[in-house]
C-alpha cells in the first residue's frame, strides 16, 4: 500500500488537473506514479516534458532510438529493483519492438556478450549501468562507446533518461507506489 495518498484523476485542484490533461494525452491514463507525483504538479510537469520531447515524439520518427531509450530505462530499473517501473516499461519496450531476448539481456550482467543487442544498444545499456552505479564519471571506455554510436544530443538525452528513471525508481520504491493491474498501465498514444 502506498505511503502517501494518490491525487485522483477527478481532482478539482486546478494545477494538478492541468498537468493530468497533458499526461492523459501522453499515456491515455493517469498512472499511480503520476497520482503520487501530483502532490507537486510542477514535479509531474517536469517529468512529462522531457518524456514527451525525448521519447514520445520519436516513436514514429525514430523507433530504433526509442528502443534504445527503453533499454536504458529497463537497465536502470532492473539495477534499482524497481518493480513499479519495470511493470510499465518492459511492456512498453515490447510494444516498441524489443524482443524478450533483448529485454532479458538488458536486465542481466552479460549484456555485452549478448547476440541479441547491437553495439549501440550495448553501449547505451553499459552507460545506464555506469550512470546508475555512479561510476560514469571515471568510465572513459563507456563514454567513448557512447560517442561512437550517438550524437552529443543523444548522449545527453540518454543520460537524462537514466537520471529520470533513477529518480522514479527511488520515488516509487520509497513511497510504495502500488502496481496497477496490467490492463490499467500506461500505453504509447498516437501523436496527432
Amino acid at each position: 500500500m502506498a505511503r502517501v495518498k494518490m491525487i485522483p484523476p477527478e481532482t478539482t485542484d486546478a494545477a494538478a488537473r492541468e498537468v493530468y490533461d497533458g499526461v492523459l494525452r501522453q499515456w491515455g491514463r493517469i498512472s499511480n506514479f503520476s497520482q503520487v507525483l501530483a502532490h507537486q504538479p510542477a514535479s509531474l510537469m517536469g517529468w512529462a516534458l522531457p518524456n514527451d520531447a525525448i521519447r514520445l515524439t520519436n516513436i514514429k520518427a525514430d523507433p530504433d532510438y526509442v528502443k534504445i531509450q527503453q533499454l536504458v530505462i529497463i537497465k536502470t530499473s532492473a539495477l534499482n529493483r524497481s518493480a513499479y517501473c519495470m511493470s510499465h516499461n518492459v511492456p512498453l519496450g515490447r510494444k516498441i519492438g524489443l524482443t524478450e531476448a533483448q529485454i532479458a539481456a538488458a536486465q542481466g550482467n552479460d549484456y555485452m556478450a549478448s547476440p541479441d543487442l547491437d553495439e549501440a544498444q550495448k553501449a547505451a545499456v553499459r552507460w545506464a549501468e555506469a550512470v546508475t552505479n555512479l561510476t560514469a564519471r571515471d568510465d572513459d571506455e563507456a563514454f567513448a562507446a557512447m560517442k561512437r554510436h550517438f550524437t552529443e544530443k543523444q548522449i545527453v538525452e540518454l543520460t537524462v533518461f537514466c537520471g529520470m528513471w533513477n529518480y522514479s525508481n527511488r520515488l516509487c520504491e520509497a513511497l510504495h507506489v502500488d502496481l496497477e493491474r496490467p490492463d490499467k498501465r500506461i500505453e504509447f498514444q498516437p501523436k496527432s
